[in-house]
């Protein structure tokens, strides 16, 4: 344990001593990422690109254990292939979420770097060649390659939608990567468990300045790069164990960002816009709009990723995925209840209008402002 804990502070330090400097040099080069009222609801402009003080987190611990001899560097030249395209793929990601911030890359453009990575990822063996799923082995023969780059992608495009109130997608990931940890240690995959260690201590240290009000974003260099982080652990697990429970227990642990994505998806899908369409729909925004503060929003889905990180260590530990059920039914019901309640206060909204505005009587006039709300 005390290599976890080395680790953890060390990512943790790396990135609480770096997090000021990239501040400073995102000031002095205005970096800055702008309010529109709409989804980027912060009051003033405000530095981004706190994703290189994340990344450098993760990596200085683990690449600081190839230099001694030690169990994990001992380990790590085992799979150096691996190793090399997991690191590779990290920057890759880390690089196009730099030119995001900077000059910003279309949504196809994205994609295609996280297929290429994805791909490459695919051919160093980590991905989903096989899987045993009630006692039944299923082979997933040429459908391997599109189901590892929709993993990646999906994951990556989750974390870089859940970025968007202060502290919350680095609060998400600190969850997640307590997740991992612990079911990796669990599958005794210890070295697994160091890259969560690592990763929540990274996450940890960016966001003492990064809680509202927050000092500084982590971008999309620091949202897409968690999310790759997460999403290739997980193909390096799934390499190993072929069980649906490989696969159950990380979509557990990340389960606010990908529940809010296939909703934001379904959503613009019905319609009639792109995927990539932004909106104001997302959880959080549900959320403020139904009466809570920032804080108060950020604090209730640190709870419910609280809950999600139960459910996935009892599933793991119990090996019963009743757990991870429950909470998944728990949070569509969550989800209901808060969308209910926004269209409540609009209405009530609408009726205190009406109340104090003289001359609207008739009900034609009503159902129009009904519609347009």
């Amino acid at each position: 344990m005390r290599s976890f804990l080395i680790g953890f502070l060390c990512s943790l330090g790396v990135s609480a001593l770096l997090t000021p400097i990239v501040l400073r040099m995102a000031r002095k080069m205005s970096l800055y990422d702008k309010p529109d009222g709409l989804r980027k609801i912060h009051s003033s402009q405000t530095p981004r690109i706190g994703g290189l003080a994340i990344a450098a987190g993760f990596a200085a611990p683990i690449m600081g254990l190839l230099f001694f001899d030690n169990f994990f560097a001992t380990q790590l030249a085992k799979e150096p292939t691996k190793l090399i395209v997991f690191l590779g793929g990290g920057l890759s990601i880390l690089g196009l979420g730099i030119y995001d911030d900077l000059r910003g890359v279309g949504a196809w453009g994205k994609l295609s770097v996280q297929a290429a990575v994805g791909t490459l990822l695919w051919w160093s063996g980590m991905a989903f060649d096989e899987m045993t799923v009630l006692d039944q082995h299923i082979q997933f023969g040429w459908m391997s390659l599109p189901l590892t780059v929709l993993w990646l992608a999906g994951i990556v495009n989750a974390m870089n939608l859940i970025d968007g109130l202060d502290g919350l997608a680095a609060g998400v990931a600190f969850f997640a990567g307590f997740s991992l940890f612990t079911v990796s240690l669990m599958d005794n995959e210890l070295m697994l468990a160091l890259f969560a260690a690592c990763i929540a201590g990274s996450v940890l240290g960016f966001l003492l300045y990064n809680f509202n009000p927050a000092l500084i974003f982590m971008g999309d260099s620091g949202s897409m790069t968690i999310g790759y982080i997460f999403a290739a652990c997980s193909l390096w697990n799934a390499s190993k164990r072929s069980t649906a429970l490989s696969l159950l227990l990380p979509m557990l642990a990340l389960g606010l960002p990908i529940f809010d994505t296939l909703f934001a998806f379904g959503r613009r899908a019905l319609s009639g816009k792109s995927p990539f369409h932004s909106d104001r729909g997302h959880v959080h925004h549900r959320l403020l709009d139904a009466g809570l503060s920032h804080r108060q929003t950020v604090l209730s889905l640190y709870l419910l990723c609280g809950l999600l990180t139960a459910a996935t260590v009892l599933t793991r530990a119990t090996l019963d995925p009743r757990y991870g059920v429950a909470i998944v039914a728990l949070m569509v019901a969550l989800f209901v209840i808060a969308r209910a309640f926004r269209a409540r206060l609009s209405d009530g909204n609408l009726a205190e209008k009406l109340a104090i505005e003289p001359g609207v009587e008739s009900s034609g006039e009503i159902e129009s402002d009904q519609r347009k709300i």
